[in-house]
């Protein structure tokens, strides 16, 4: 596969999954923010900024954090920007991307919101955005073929599940009370298997393990520490260069998952930014790594602007 097509790839399903978990982190500090009655809004805004690497705006209230991470187009981390870089790149691997998927890409793209809105209407700006990652996410399954292009998108989207999940788990000590664990249950979506997975039982600890250690939830942690270590076996497999390639990335990975699976769940929360931010690091390790390694050596950013802001 040329290099240049494994990057739009690899690059589409990471910002497609951007975008849905940065909608899923909105949602949960806005919940977070109902519940809190302490009303130090400026702090919980300046903090979820911090979380997703957002520190240039002094004193941020949530109209700020909505635009910053919602609908601004000349802020790199929107989920605005999000989609307008997943269809550069879906315009640049056209001849691989089934039509329908383009559709859906295109489609996102040209029904975001080209203006401001208040909080009234974030709730269902954020829900919409979910169900298109979910619409982008179901066409890939059912019409891609299981090529390494596959795998590249895959591992971009497994990559980028494991930092976002990593920010709405470290997002849990931003605000006290004991309402913060499962309003971050519900925004990964797994509230509810998490009450039938511990039976009802309500607590930090279990929620932390549900979230970081359990490979059965597929917005785990170390569910997608999983998927992008298979992906990157399978990519291994064309030959024995891509094999050599991996080994770096492949042993970061591996290593990861045993210091979490085997870390305690209590020092595991009494250092929850510290285990997040680590996640977060490799994270970033594997995808500089996948990119040395597979695609073009090129200014990464160069090119994933153009036409669409």
């Amino acid at each position: 596969m040329l290099s240049r097509i494994a990057e739009s790839l690899f690059w589409i399903g990471r910002y497609v999954e951007r975008a849905d978990d940065t909608s899923r982190l909105l949602q949960t500090h806005l919940r977070l923010l109902v519940e809190d009655t302490s009303g130090a809004e400026v702090d919980a805004c300046r903090n979820l900024l911090a979380l997703m690497s957002v520190d240039h705006i002094e004193n941020p209230t949530h109209h700020d954090m909505l635009r910053v991470l919602g609908y601004d187009r000349n802020e790199s981390t929107s989920i605005f920007s999000c989609w307008a870089a997943a269809r550069d790149n879906a315009r640049r691997a056209r001849e691989v991307i089934p039509l329908e998927l383009w559709e859906c890409i295109n489609t996102t793209w040209q029904r975001l919101p080209s203006g401001t809105f208040d909080k009234n209407r974030a709730n269902a700006f954020l829900e919409w955005a979910r169900q298109r990652s979910a619409l982008f996410t179901g066409i890939a399954r059912g019409t891609m073929v299981r090529d390494d292009g596959w795998q590249f998108m895959l591992l971009g989207r497994s990559l980028e599940q494991v930092d976002m999940t990593s920010r709405l788990v470290a997002s849990a000590s931003l605000t006290g009370g004991s309402t913060q664990w499962p309003s971050v249950l519900r925004g990964c979506g797994g509230h509810d298997a998490f009450l039938r997975t511990y039976r009802g039982l309500h607590t930090d600890r279990e929620a932390a393990q549900f979230l970081v250690k359990d490979a059965r939830f597929p917005r785990s942690i170390m569910h997608g520490l999983n998927a992008a270590s298979e992906c990157l076996r399978k990519i291994s497999l064309s030959n024995s260069q891509a094999a050599r390639q991996s080994e770096f990335a492949t042993r970061a990975l591996g290593q990861l998952r045993a210091r979490l699976e085997y870390a305690d769940v209590g020092e595991l929360l009494d250092k929850l930014d510290e285990h997040m931010a680590a996640v977060q690091d490799v994270a970033a390790e594997v995808t500089n790594a996948v990119a040395t390694n597979y695609f073009a050596a090129e200014d990464p950013t160069a090119w994933i602007t153009e036409g669409t802001r």
